[in-house]
């Protein structure tokens, strides 16, 4: 079983999806042309001036924050536009941890800023966020898939991406970027693992299940008995941190009954996964207890009493004013939960 890439969460957060192939159109119905973020002047000095050394920049902490220097000043001071025509990476301190694969998840902090403009375009310090990366992700930025499989956790590296492998000739209007920009970032990588999880040995009397990570799980209820309390078991066991409660948990998922093995929801054919505050009674019970405490990039398979899912049938009632029952009340339920990721 595959675990599901994290192709669409690039969407969910901005300074994710800055990182993104996706994000270079800066408009949403595909429209040509180049940012207006740059007069013609500034793009033909931008295109003619010469390519600098990435040694010439320097990263040091203000109050715990870090901005970028040029030739000892602040960039956005210093003889502007920093350009550079090919992609440029340089090891700033060393890592003690695990080496980074190219088929791993990257939790980073970052910051990216406008070689031309000197100005800050992301940044995640300063704050408790981090972003994780798929290097599997084709969407992601070719710079990153290809430069951090080889480094280490505990690393920290500055790159500097030419336009053309950052937001080509359209640049990206939203953000400040024109189609000559070169773009600045700052990484520091604080831990990895793979994204596929290990398989668990199948569970006798639970059902089966098929998974291919891109399409809905098939789940075999047959001859499964009904559950006396919440069942979770693992079926692939992932490698990323622990699920805690409070946090927003992105998922991709498939859900049967367990009376027929009816299939009623699953995220997959909605294209993009489905997330969630954990623990905050935004779904149903057994979702909440159930994923709290499992490692991101595991499978977990959740057999739910109906009283953990959308409660019994309620007893039969005169009152006109009584609310109707959830299509599912009465059911025990069964679901494949993929863990994507939890921030």
């Amino acid at each position: 079983m595959r675990s599901p890439r994290l192709r669409f969460l690039a969407a969910a957060a901005a300074p994710l999806a800055f990182l993104a192939v996706a994000a270079c159109s800066p408009d949403s119905d595909g429209a040509d042309g180049p940012s207006t973020t740059s007069s013609p002047d500034d793009a033909a000095a931008t295109s003619a001036g010469p390519s600098d050394d990435l040694s010439d920049v320097a990263v040091e902490q203000q109050d715990g924050v870090p901005v970028l220097n040029w030739h000892g000043e602040p960039l956005a001071e210093g003889d502007l536009p920093f350009v550079t025509h090919e992609t440029q990476s340089e090891q700033l301190q060393a890592g003690d941890g695990e080496e980074v694969g190219a088929e791993h998840d990257v939790q980073v902090r970052y910051l990216a800023v406008n070689g031309t403009t000197g100005e800050e375009i992301v940044s995640t310090f300063g704050t408790d966020e981090t972003v994780t990366l798929d290097l599997t992700d084709e969407t992601l930025l070719p710079a990153f898939r290809d430069n951090l499989p080889g480094t280490s956790e505990g690393e920290s590296v500055l790159m500097a991406l030419p336009a053309e492998d950052a937001f080509g000739e359209l640049g990206n209007e939203q953000l400040g970027v024109g189609p000559e920009d070169t773009l600045l970032f700052y990484m520091e990588i604080l831990d990895s693992y793979p994204v596929a999880g290990e398989p668990v040995e199948p569970v006798e009397g639970l059902p089966t299940v098929e998974s291919d990570g891109e399409t809905p799980a098939v789940i075999d209820v047959d001859g499964v008995e009904a559950p006396d309390e919440l069942v979770v078991q693992p079926l692939v066991q992932g490698q990323g941190a622990e699920v805690e409660e409070g946090q927003m948990v992105f998922v991709h998922y498939t859900g049967v009954k367990l009376s027929d093995g009816e299939q009623f929801d699953t995220s997959y054919n909605r294209g993009q996964p489905f997330n969630f505050q954990v623990g905050s009674g935004q779904v149903i019970e057994g979702w909440d207890q159930g994923l709290i405490g499992q490692n991101v990039r595991s499978q977990v398979l959740l057999v739910i009493p109906a009283e953990q899912a959308y409660g019994e049938l309620p007893e039969e009632t005169d009152s006109t004013t009584a609310q109707p029952a959830h299509e599912l009340a009465g059911e025990d339920l069964v679901f494949v939960v993929d863990i994507i990721a939890a921030y």
